[in-house]
Formats: C-alpha cells, structure tokens, sequence
C-alpha cells in the first residue's frame, strides 16, 4: 500500500486573509467561489518567483489540492507545493504606498533574494550550499 506524505502547510496571517476577503468583496463575489492560487514560475534572481491570483472552480485542475487558511481556499498545483514552494506563509504588508502587496516567507531555511520575490525550490535546498 502507497502512503502519501503529508502536504507543506500554506498558512496565511490575519492581514493576508482579510485582504482577500475585501478584494472578493469588491469584486462582487464570496470565498465559497473565489480561491487564493498561488505557485511559481522560473525567473529572479533566486530561481523561481511567486505567482498569486484568484480562481473560480472551473479553474481547479486534477492536479490541485485546495486548503483552508482562516476561511480561504488557497489552491496550488500538488507538484508545486511538494517539489517547488514547500511550506509557506503568506502575509499582506503595505509599509508604504511603493512597496505594497502580498509577501511570502518560506517556512523552510530556503535562499530567498532580499526582496522576497525570488526564492530557491524545496526541492534543490539540499544541494544548495
């Protein structure tokens, strides 16, 4: 028998949450249609940057795994959680008008660019010195 290994965990603070939930406001629609996806693409000065958008379910492929963060769905692509992203938490800062938005720290001892970014997949930590 095959046993899954447990997902990362994808955590968002108080301030990320409520963020979303206003957006979804905004927009007209409700977290019960709306889901946070977020993932990764090459690129940075890191390796991979972050992507985030919103999503409807008709958005939601075979390879997703939906989990629940203070009443929002986050979404992300199996592969990309385990292989890629790992465990993340996910805060909203708006220190100034300039630099404002959604932040992510990976809960790993990843290599992430000063900026936040840009950051180094789980996967290839082990080999990075």
């Amino acid at each position: 028998m095959k046993t899954e290994k447990s997902l990362p965990s994808v955590v968002l603070t108080e301030r990320a949450s409520q963020v979303f939930k206003e957006s979804c406001e905004a927009e007209g629609s409700t977290l019960k249609d709306t889901f946070l996806r977020i993932g990764a693409r090459p690129g940075g000065c890191s390796g991979w940057k972050y992507e985030l958008e919103s999503n409807t379910s008709e958005d939601i492929g075979p390879n997703d795994v939906q989990i629940l963060s203070r009443e929002v769905s986050v979404i992300v692509d199996r592969e990309a959680l385990t292989e890629i992203l790992g465990p993340l938490k996910i805060d909203f800062s708006d220190k100034n008008m300039v630099e404002q938005g959604f932040v992510f720290e990976q809960l790993t001892t990843g290599h992430q660019c000063g900026c936040g970014e840009s950051f180094t997949p789980v996967k290839d930590l082990n080999t990075v010195k």
